[in-house]
């Protein structure tokens, strides 16, 4: 009994093919050029295998990225060390221009800083001496004609004009002085206040208050009246040169006479200072 032969391509393959061959023809279609006869053919076809064409390339396109990410990544990373230098670079020279704008702004506000009939000497502070001295250097010493004992002065910290700040308390080698500061518990300077009182301040310390002794009993004194040098019995420091202010008024413990907290006004961070160039008692 003889039976027909099957063919070897069942439906399925063929219809396989045929899409295959159909995609293929599409393909090339739609990548030929100008706008010849096909061209409708191309629009055609485009418009419906486009959507396919971008779903393909949101599938591949993270696989793409991945594999040049991961052959690119050193360079990457170079470009990435290169403008952190640089950014770091910029940083540097901002602050640089920053201080240079701080010093000159300091040291137009002591350039303007004058004591009446008595001549000064700006100085630079090259170094702060440690909390427990109270103290800083200066660059100008006995060639600029400093000598120890001098008054020094700086702008005020709040406000303009000057306020002191100190004396000198050495002369060192190569034109530098070390100034004492008025906070130091060492300093002393005679006094005056607004109603004409005087007595006697002491430095308190670093970010303390300075005390006034020997205040009259019957003068009167009040929170905020400004402090000034007396400038009696031929003191280096010249008379009227502000100090401070009155932060507080007591009676000593003795009943006898009254006691002032004082806040200094001098800016004791400045960067200019001026030296009084007056002759300290011999």
């Amino acid at each position: 009994m003889a039976f027909s032969r099957r063919s070897s391509r069942s439906p399925r393959s063929r219809y396989t093919l045929g899409l295959l061959l159909l995609t293929a023809v599409t393909l090339l279609v739609l990548d030929l050029p100008g706008t010849g006869p096909l061209q409708p053919v191309r629009n055609v076809l485009g418009g419906i295998f486009s959507p396919l064409r971008s779903a393909g390339d949101a599938v591949f396109s993270p696989v793409r990225n991945g594999w040049h990410g991961m052959f690119s990544y050193d360079d990457v990373k170079d470009e990435n060390d290169e403008l952190r230098a640089k950014n770091e670079e910029l940083k540097s020279l901002q602050g640089r221009y920053e201080r240079e704008v701080a010093k000159r702004k300091a040291a137009e506000k002591a350039a303007q800083i004058v004591v009446a009939d008595v001549p000064t000497k700006t100085a630079m502070v090259v170094s702060e001496g440690q909390n427990f001295d109270q103290s800083l250097d200066i660059d100008q010493g006995s060639g600029a004609g400093v000598k120890k004992g001098m008054a020094v002065i700086t702008g005020k910290a709040n406000g303009t004009g000057g306020s002191l700040l100190g004396k000198v308390l050495e002369v060192t080698g190569g034109g530098r002085a070390k100034v004492q500061l008025l906070t130091s518990p060492d300093f002393k300077v005679g006094i005056s206040l607004e109603g004409g009182a005087r007595g006697i301040l002491t430095g308190g310390g670093r970010d303390k208050a300075m005390h006034v002794a020997g205040v009259a009993l019957d003068a009167k004194v009040e929170k905020g009246d400004y402090v000034y040098t007396s400038g009696i019995n031929d003191t280096q420091f010249p008379a009227d040169l502000v100090i401070g202010r009155v932060r507080k008024v007591s009676k000593a413990s003795n009943d006898l006479s009254q006691e002032l907290e004082v806040t200094p006004l001098a800016d004791l961070g400045s960067v200019f200072v001026k030296v009084v160039l007056k002759d300290p008692p011999k």
